[in-house]
């Protein structure tokens, strides 16, 4: 046999024995590798499930189960989606302070004047005093023969008003445990109490139809007026020449205290009139009513100003007096947030596992309290920071976003600069700076230079702290749609129609243009070193050029209208978009497409990169805010909440904000600190559990309250 045949078969026995371990150790390790694919299908489904939950969450807006669901998802398998998400929904989730059980529903909560002290009444004929921050019992006022259903603060906060059954209203020295007065009259239940302004008075309604008015120095009855059914809540206007109830009779009713008669009806709700309040200013009221609906009235006139309408029943309501957010309870048990500009529910709370009989919203308008038939009393926080805001002041569409530093933004617009101080974002403050059109913005890298290009082909170079026009740059064809500064702030370019221009700064003395697009340019950037600068426009064409020679580099085919351009911070790689394209990622070198995100997209109007380089934005005609995750292309998450195409995106240098600017005049502040850098994966989840009252039932896949 030649070397090259088989092996004899007698040459093979030594190894029989080795072959013989080796398939021992495979079997002995095959239910181990079983069992580990076993698991890791299981953490995938757990993680697909909870991802699922979470995203229903967000969708009816319950946070709190949000939260929870995207961080058990987290915990089994830590995605970009599931962090975006669980940022997303911490940011809005009330949490519950504390909370209290008791025999019997709790049936009235009101909070002091300072908001420091919480009263709550029920059935067990005690009235509670609470400490608001800490939940520590502060007094315990005992008289009542029966259940408790209203119970009222006076200005001062000194003395409390009770009422309910069998009609007893009883005032009280809180302070001290002592009673000061005793009112009788009432033939049935009381439901509503409220005191003037004064303090000088007091108005109740009931079950006996009869609204009165009491002097609290002598104890008497001043005034009475009827309804024709059952009284369920009062209300003093602010001067406290007028009264409002409102009755099961589907009315509510404004009552002139000094002619002693009816000054309107309002009337047009469905169902009994739960709830009623004056504005702060005493020109509006609010009236909410069991056919899920809230109205507002002009005060004066009486005439209809404004309906808004709820998903779920609603048994009480409370309006902070600035009249923009409403808490209203739920046959069902649930606790709802609602803006009142515009009726959008901010939270949904699955509070109670009964009837929710009350609540109140505390003078600060972050704070809440519900009590339920359930027997618990509920006390809840709002976040101290809104996690977005939306500002307007622009008369035009806002075109461009430039972010001078941390806690400051410039917006441009046809309607010209405009500076906005966003410290606060409760209190946004702004101011224009000047009337001409800017449709493009550029900080200098150090930020003290802003670059504003304009409609009539001018570059306006300013002082960036303090708007002090520094040069103004001309020659540019056309509207001036992208400005870019280089890293070393040096040059700064613009796009033009269609070539782009550079000057060297600080002289602004031009220094070369660059030809080669065939039409409107619309986006500029240049690269980490500042060697390279990307272009995109009209011709469906984005080009790189060399900044030293002035020579073209690659030239990349879009297919349509490219309306964004940005290079990465490493450099290597350019993100473009634009008109009915993909978001694409090309190798900056070699020009070869990388990756296409945000396929069938109708089109993107503007990106921007978070300063770190993990994370891209997009915005355009969709009106939404899309983040991915670079470098795997992920998407996040979207972000709505404005009208109409978004035309500009910016990060803070600091990438805590993301703003965008759309074609309804606003501009949407996006907290983005919390999105893109939640808690570790797994880390904290029962003390979440906690902070939004809820339990985790693995076994079922479930998050509900506790």
């Amino acid at each position: 046999m030649s070397s090259g045949g088989a092996r004899p078969l007698k040459s093979l026995k030594p190894h029989w024995g080795v072959l013989a371990l080796l398939f021992a150790s495979c079997a002995a390790h095959e239910p181990t590798r079983a069992k580990d694919r076993d698991d890791t299908v299981a953490r995938d489904l757990r993680a697909r499930i909870y991802l699922a939950k979470g995203e229903a969450a967000v969708e009816s807006r319950r946070w709190g189960v949000a939260a929870a669901s995207f961080a058990i998802a987290r915990a089994s398998q830590d995605s970009l989606a599931a962090r975006w998400g669980q940022g997303q929904a911490s940011g809005r989730a009330s949490t519950l302070r504390w909370t209290k059980s008791f025999e019997g529903s709790v049936l009235a909560v009101a909070f002091s004047p300072d908001g420091r002290v919480l009263a709550s009444a029920g059935y067990d004929a005690i009235v509670r005093l609470w400490d608001v921050e800490r939940g520590d019992l502060l007094a315990e006022l005992k008289g009542h023969t029966a259940e408790v259903h209203a119970v009222a603060f006076a200005p001062d906060g000194r003395w409390l008003a009770s009422a309910g059954r069998p009609g007893e209203v009883r005032v009280w020295d809180w302070r001290q445990g002592r009673q000061v007065a005793l009112l009788q009259g009432h033939a049935d239940v009381v439901r509503g109490l409220a005191f003037s302004p004064s303090g000088d008075r007091l108005a109740s309604g009931g079950l006996d139809k009869a609204v009165r008015v009491w002097g609290l120095a002598t104890g008497t009855e001043h005034l009475r007026f009827e309804h024709d059914e059952h009284v369920i809540a009062v209300a003093f206007s602010p001067d406290g020449k007028r009264l409002l109830s409102t009755s099961m009779d589907r009315s509510a009713r404004v009552w002139d205290l000094e002619t002693r008669k009816e000054a309107h009806r309002l009337v047009g709700h469905g169902e009994k009139v739960e709830s009623g309040a004056f504005s702060l200013d005493g020109q509006r009221i609010m009236t909410a009513a069991a056919d899920h609906a809230l109205r507002f009235w002009d005060a004066r006139s009486g005439q209809l100003v404004d309906v808004l309408r709820n998903s779920g029943d609603v048994s009480a309501a409370a309006i902070d007096p600035a009249f923009t957010l409403v808490v209203q309870a739920g046959w069902d048990g649930r606790v709802q947030l609602v803006d009142t500009r515009g009726g959008a529910l901010v939270e949904r709370l699955e509070a109670h596992r009964g009837f929710v009989m009350c609540v109140a919203l505390s003078p600060d308008g972050r704070t809440f309290a519900s009590g339920g038939m359930d027997g618990v009393l509920k006390v809840w926080s709002r976040p101290g920071a809104p996690p977005d805001t939306l500002l307007r002041g622009h008369g035009a569409w806002v075109e461009a976003l430039a972010f001078s530093q941390e806690q400051e933004l410039i917006s441009g617009a046809e309607d010209g600069l405009r500076r906005w101080r966003v410290a606060d974002w409760n209190s946004v403050v702004s101011s224009a700076e000047g009337t001409e059109a800017t449709v493009s913005l550029a900080l200098s890298p150090d930020r003290r230079l802003l670059a504003a290009g304009t409609l009539k082909g001018r570059v306006r170079v300013l002082e960036a702290g303090s708007g002090r026009p520094l040069l103004e740059l001309s020659g540019v064809k056309g509207s001036v749609r992208a400005v870019a500064f280089s890293p070393d702030g040096k040059l700064l370019a613009a796009a033009g129609d269609p070539d782009l221009h550079l000057w060297s700064l600080p002289e602004g003395t031009p220094v070369g243009r660059l030809q080669g697009h065939t039409g409107k340019l619309w986006a500029l950037a240049f690269d980490g070193t500042g060697r390279r600068l990307a272009s995109g426009g009209a011709d469906t064409t984005v080009r790189t050029w060399d900044v030293d020679t002035r020579q073209p580099l690659l030239r990349l085919e879009a297919g349509e209208r490219v309306r964004a351009v940005a290079f990465t911070p490493s450099g290597d790689r350019l993100v473009t978009a634009g008109m009915r394209q993909p978001i694409r990622l090309w190798d900056a070198v070699t020009g070869q497409r990388l990756m296409a995100m945000d396929e069938g997209t109708v089109g993107v109007l503007s990106l921007a990169l978070s300063p770190d380089g993990r994370f891209l934005a997009s915005g355009g005609l969709d009106a939404e805010v899309k983040v991915w995750g670079l470098p795997s292309g992920e998407l996040m998450g979207r972000v709505g909440g404005q009208q109409g195409f978004l035309s500009a995106l910016a990060f803070s240098p600091d990438g805590a904000i993301l703003a965008s600017a759309a074609s309804d005049r606003t501009v949407h502040l996006i907290g983005f600190q919390a999105l893109a850098h939640p808690p570790p994966a797994g880390a904290g989840i029962e003390d979440l559990l906690r902070r939004h009252g809820l339990a985790w039932d693995g076994a079922r896949f479930l998050v509900e309250p506790r």
